[in-house]
This record gives structure tokens, sequence and C-alpha cells, in this order.
């Protein structure tokens, strides 16, 4: 491929202003560069697992970015407790690796001491313009493991101060809980009180082929706020307040009016004249709950402290996403019981051109969904409580009311589907809540395509059976498939089965329906599928109303 085909180019804004060039490879180009990825963190562990055994405790990396079960709060954990912190970045990280050093590190490297053919093809799938990209999926794995000899050498250095060292992709940090900060580090201007490095330190990166940037170097002191990478460190690693409080005065804003004020970070935005705007998108302030939660969860969890689903920001983050998922979402919304279920919608959709393209539709990008299908996933679990199945749904229809009022920006534009089996058990335990909480009945017998029980909430069940109504969705397929053996066992919808004779709902799924998706008789989910359709009409219909009133 000629060179400027292998990439595209974009810039990101960086948090301290001005842009940073990203060069992303394209798809086939990028499937090489994941696989090169891959292969070079497994051997990286298996170099680490291969090292001598020592007493005592298990030695720690001495670099925590681009690594495998390591993160920031690892990083920030070297330096508790201590009375100076020492920041410093790398200038230009990535660009310091050019094509002769990334060769050179696996001809050269003692682990690695390939043939020089091997050495320079990955050089040439991992270099664009003599240089790491940022952007491709083997730059950081390439530039931690290049980077480990500054990594051995500052470690020394550090050791022979009684100083704590570590790294984070660019990020260096030095402390101490010495009375005195070594001077080979840093020292302190006596007059101006102005921090500088260490001539000592400057000398080992320099000689590690790396220059500083000078812009981010920061002293700071028991007495005043220690962080690194981002996270406060004086006691334990935790979020600044000022973040957290920002977070929270975003997320007010979110909820109240659409819209949030966020720091503009456009070149000609400095930190004497910091402007803002105001954004609806909510993926930027999902990223920042993310992170709160990412860090608050693992160290309530690390000090055995009280559930973190009880803690504040577990509570924001909650109520984030119940407001992206179910008020302010894109599309219809369906939620279905379990992981199962939106399996076969998927396929049954994407095979009855009866429901194209009101539900899904092909395109030359290959088939796309026109409604949402409601993913169980470990956020939503964790966050939101929600593990798929009949007392998740309970819940969630019981407290949807409630939920709701807690939000004055109410757009709503979508209706949000539950799907459930029309199952003795679930409806049983449902009646009497809906009934109590809308003013709707629902029982087995009741053929109603679909319950509108408030604002955008609808409940339809699977379309009812014989005198009793009982059904679930896997009476849409044909009983030819629903018999189909699997390893000489036969299927069975029950919670509970003989795994010796049969399988249950994941394995008729994956192993059955999905292989044989475009040859399965799909019409019998139609019925289904119309129930879907008709509460789309419905929500249409009383949006339009609205509009004309307020109009």
């Amino acid at each position: 491929m000629p060179e400027d085909k292998k990439y595209f180019k974009f810039e990101i804004q960086k948090k301290s202003g001005g842009v940073r060039n990203i060069c992303a490879p394209t798809g086939a180009l990028k499937m090489i560069q994941r696989k090169l990825a891959d292969l070079l963190y497994d051997c990286r562990e298996e170099i680490e697992n291969s090292q001598p055994i020592t007493k005592g405790p298990k030695q720690r990396p001495l670099s925590f970015g681009f690594r495998r079960a390591q993160s920031i709060m690892d990083n920030a954990r070297q330096h508790r407790h201590c009375r100076f912190v020492l920041n410093l970045d790398i200038q230009d990280f990535f660009p310091s690796f050019n094509f002769g050093r990334v060769r050179g590190f696996f001809l050269k490297d003692k682990h690695f001491a390939l043939n020089e053919p091997i050495a320079t093809t990955i050089a040439q799938i991992a270099c664009f313009n003599n240089s790491l990209p940022q952007g491709s999926p083997c730059s950081p794995v390439i530039a931690d493991m290049v980077a480990h000899i500054l990594d051995v050498r500052l470690v020394r250095l550090a050791k022979r101060f009684n100083a704590n060292y570590s790294r984070y992709a660019d990020d260096l940090s030095f402390s101490t809980t010495l009375v005195s900060f070594p001077e080979a580090l840093a020292r302190e201007d006596s007059e101006s009180g102005i921090w500088s490095l260490g001539d000592e330190l400057l000398s080992v990166i320099s000689h590690a082929g790396f220059v500083v940037n000078p812009a981010k170097t920061r002293m700071q002191l028991r007495t005043s706020r220690q962080t690194v990478t981002g996270l406060t460190v004086n006691k334990k690693v935790n979020i600044s307040q000022d973040y957290w409080r920002s977070a929270r005065a975003m997320c007010d804003a979110l909820f109240q009016t659409g819209a949030y004020h966020r720091r503009d970070m456009s070149e000609d935005s400095t930190e004497n004249d910091i402007k803002y705007k105001m954004i609806s998108k909510t993926d930027i302030l999902e990223g920042i709950l993310a992170h709160i939660n990412l860090v608050k969860r693992k160290e309530w969890i690390r000090q055995k402290e009280i559930s973190p689903l009880a803690q504040p920001g577990m509570k924001l983050y909650a109520k984030f996403l119940f407001f992206k998922y179910f008020i302010n979402l894109e599309k219809t919304l369906l939620v279905c019981e379990g992981k199962t279920d939106n399996i076969y919608l998927k396929y049954a959709i994407r095979n009855l051109s009866k429901f194209h393209p009101t539900l899904g539709e092909k395109t030359k990008d290959g088939f796309k969904m026109k409604i949402n299908l409601f993913k169980y996933d470990n956020k939503v679990h964790n966050i939101l409580e929600m593990t798929g199945g009949s007392s998740t749904i309970v819940k969630f229809i019981k407290n949807y009311k409630d939920n709701l009022k807690k939000f004055r920006y109410r757009p709503t534009k979508h209706p949000v589907i539950i799907l459930l089996d029309n199952d003795k058990g679930l409806i049983s335990s449902l009646r009497e809540i809906i009934k109590k909480r809308f003013d709707i009945d629902v029982s087995l017998t009741t053929g109603a395509p679909f319950y509108h029980l408030i604002d955008n909430l609808y409940l339809i069940k699977t379309p009812e059976k014989g005198n009793e109504g009982v059904s679930c969705i896997e009476d849409c397929f044909d009983p030819t498939l629903l018999a189909f053996p699997h390893e000489g066992k036969q299927f069975n919808a029950a919670k509970e089965i003989d795994v010796t004779k049969e399988f249950g709902k994941a394995v008729f799924a994956e192993k059955v329906v999905v292989p044989q998706a475009d040859k399965i008789d799909w019409s019998g989910f139609e019925p289904l599928l119309n129930r879907v359709n008709a509460v789309i009409a419905d929500f249409a219909t009383i949006e339009k109303n609205v509009i004309a009133k307020a109009a």
C-alpha cells in the first residue's frame, strides 16, 4: 500500500490546550498491529514471569501504563504519604522512538535478539514517518518496552537517595519521606522558590534518548494537594474534590436543562482566560463519571469500606446511566430478560424483510438496526444493578415512575419497551405492582398488543398460547429447531436442567441458532415483532399530539 493510504490523520484537543496529532491505521494494517501488540503483551508477561524468584515481597513493575491489569491507581499508589512528590513529563514521547530505535531494540534486547529481517519487519509494521504513531495499537507496548532501560536507570538513581520512582506512559514521578528532597533529582532556588531538575536526573534521561518537557515539571509538598497522574495521593489514592464537584455540577445541569458547561480546550483558551461552552453530548460526561467510578470503586473494595453502590459517586453514575439509557435515548429501546433474547431478535429482524426499514434496514455498509437492544454488560450489572432475569425487571418497572421524577429535563423521544415471557411466575409477581402503580391489568390471558405504563415505558408479552396463555420467546421458533440436538443433548428452556442430557438457552442461542441463522424460518417471530411496531406507532402518535398542543 502507498504510505498515504495506510493511515488517516486527525487532531484531538489536549486538556492543557492545543491539539495532539493522531495517525490511526486503516483496517488491514490496524488488524496486523493489533495482533502484533497482543503477541508483544504475551511476550512481556512471559519474560517477567521467567525472572528468578527472590525472597521478600513480589517486585512491582516500574511502569504502569500500557500494561494489562495495571492502571493510574496502581501508579499513584506508589507515592502515598510522602513529604515531597515530583512529577515531570517526557516531551514528544512517541515521536522519540524512530525506526532505527525500534528495530535496534528487537535486534539487541537479550530477551528477543531477533534476526534482522524479523526486526526490520516489526519496525516497518509499527513505524510511520520514522516514528511510532499515536493511534496505532502496537505503539504503546513497544514504546513501554523500549523505555524500560530508562526505568532501570531512574529507579537505581532514586534508590541511591531513598526515593520512590514510577512511570505511567510519559509521566515520571519521584517521591520521598526525607526532610530534604535529594538535589541530584531536583533543587529549590532559595530566592525565587522555583524548583528545577537536578543535573544527574537530566543526564540519565538524556543518555536514555529522551527530553524533559520543562512546562510540566512540578514539585508538590505534603502541605498542599499532591497528585500523580491526576489522582490525589496525600493519604489515599482519590479523585480531587475539584474534579468531583465539577462532575456533579455538570450532571445537575444536564438533568435540569439537557446541557452542561465544559471548559473550552481550543488554543485561544488559556489558563488566564478560561472559556466554557455549553454541550449536550453525554459521552464526555460519561467518561468523567466512569473515571471516578474506576478510581473510587477500586479504593473502596481495597479498603473494605461500605458497599460502593452506597457511595455518592456511584449513585450519581447510576442516575446518569438511567438518564442516558431510558430518558435521553436516541432510538427505541427493547429491554428483554436476558442476552439470549437479544440474539433471537437481532437475527429475526435481520431475516424478516416485513420489518424493514421500521426495525432495521440493509445498507451498503451492512445491516443496521433501527432499534437498540438493551445490553446487560458489566457497567449495567455493577452500577445499575440490572443483571437480567425476572427480579431485575420487576424492580425496574416498580421504580421507573419514581426514577423519572428525579429529572426536570425529560426528552423521552423514543419508547422503552419491556419484553417479557408470558410466564406464570413473572406475570403473577408483576400484576399487582402494575395495577397499583399504573392502574393497568396485565394477566396471562389478556391479549393486548402492548400496555402503556407511563410516559415512554411500555410492556409487551410474548404472544399468548392455549387456554392459559403461557408462552416464552423460544415458542416463536419452529418445533423442529427446538428439537435439534447438540452434542447428543436436547434443548430445555427451563431454569433447572439435567446437564447430562440437556442444554439450556445460552447454548441453544450460540450453538444452534447463530450457526443456522440464515436458514432458520423466522416467521414465528412476526406476531411478537408486530407488537413492537405497534408500540412505536402508538408512541409516535402521542408525540405528535404533544407537539400539536405545544404549538
